[in-house]
């Protein structure tokens, strides 16, 4: 069984984008080389929303992960940055890591928001959309389309104003 984790963070401030992605490369790189990690990728998201996913092979492991620098550290940041953070894991058969509309489906059923001094109305509720997703041909799609959102309506994404991911570590 793999125990799989998911992030989705919302910044408050564009302005913090730099310090921000900073962070999360450290945290990527940290996961890519931590005992135990199966798996990784992240997602930039409309609307200043960042994702990740991580695969592990032993939720012993993830936690190991957590509790080590960098990532320790930047979990301090999250108040700082964000108005929406919230995270879910749940184990499954497969390493392999899910795709980006499972990963909001488990995320908006289960997910746990973090404290924050300056929550957004929809960080409580967890009533947010589906990430915005480019299939292979690159027509953007909605995950969640019953959501609010009608598959295939571009967003906002990233700065380039294109899909962002980076590429999943095996």
């Amino acid at each position: 069984m793999a125990v799989i984790v998911v992030t989705r963070l919302r910044l408050k401030d564009p302005a913090l984008l730099d310090d921000f992605f900073t962070d999360a490369l450290a945290a990527i790189e940290q996961a890519q080389k931590s005992d135990g990690n199966l798996g990784v990728d992240a997602l930039a998201d409309a609307n200043n929303a960042w994702w990740s996913v991580t695969a592990w092979r032993e939720r012993r492991l993830m936690h190991s992960y957590v509790r080590t620098e960098p990532h320790r550290t930047i979990q301090s940041h999250l108040d700082r940055y964000f108005d929406e953070a919230t995270f879910v894991d749940w184990e499954q058969d497969s390493a392999d890591l899910p795709d980006w509309p499972a990963n909001w489906r488990h995320l908006v059923a289960d997910g746990q928001a973090a404290e924050l001094s300056q929550p957004s109305a929809a960080h409580q509720t967890r009533d947010f959309p589906a990430p915005l997703v480019a299939p292979p041909l690159g027509r953007p799609v909605c995950a969640g389309a019953s959501a609010g959102r009608r598959a295939g309506t571009p967003g906002r994404r990233g700065r380039s104003g294109g899909p962002a991911s980076v590429p999943r570590s095996r």
